[in-house]
């Protein structure tokens, strides 16, 4: 298993040494949700675009995959986008969380996003990470590794779910967590655990 609280132990002193932010991206969730909450909007996608190239998953200076055409390729698919979001929103009575929903159910959003930068999934894991941060884990090239998406995200859900020990994971990595922000009340700890905790298996390898 690799889910462990050695390896996350291990991968929060690897993200530390990487310079990546001593809050572990809380204060970004606070800008995540509150684009999202005005719904999938053409001003919603320029901010995710944005975000997209300030975690490094969009990096092409030469065409098909420059920042602008990423852009334009986003807009054009913002009717379905907007239609994916709305059916996962309505498919959980509370935030939308890898604990409760199946591939088959995810699935068409993230192909969706797939569509926009064909090639290696970091991309559209981060764009529907931007989305629902609690349902879709973040892929990194450095970081995790790149993994066909589908076998990555039925092997975190699995991780997290035979996890015993997640209370003492999220007390762990919430008191590494330092900001300037209180940590959000969606911090997404059943995606960012299993994630930390791949990274550090993989620094200890």
């Amino acid at each position: 298993m690799i889910t462990t609280i050695d390896n996350l132990r291990a991968g929060i002193l690897w993200w530390n040494k990487q310079n990546w932010g001593a809050d572990f991206v809380n204060d970004d969730y606070y800008d995540i949700y509150n684009a999202r909450s005005a719904g999938t909007t053409a001003a919603w996608w320029t901010l995710t675009v944005d975000r997209l190239w300030e975690w490094k998953a969009i990096r092409a200076p030469k065409p098909p995959n420059t920042k602008y055409e990423i852009t334009q390729r986003g807009l054009a698919c913002l009717a379905a986008i907007a239609t994916e979001h709305g059916r996962l929103r309505q498919s959980s009575q509370f935030e939308p969380s890898i604990n409760d929903l199946d591939w088959e159910r995810v699935s068409p959003l993230f192909n969706l996003a797939s569509t926009i930068k064909p090639g290696p999934p970091v991309l559209a894991s981060k764009m529907c990470h931007f989305l629902f941060p609690k349902l879709f884990p973040v892929m990194d090239n450095k970081a995790t590794g790149l993994w066909e998406y589908e076998f990555y995200w039925r092997g975190m859900k699995d991780e997290w779910e035979r996890f015993d020990q997640k209370s003492v994971a999220i007390n762990m990595l919430t008191l590494a967590i330092q900001g300037t922000r209180p940590l959000h009340s969606l911090y997404p700890f059943e995606t960012k655990i299993p994630e930390l905790a791949l990274i550090g298996y993989n620094c200890r390898l």
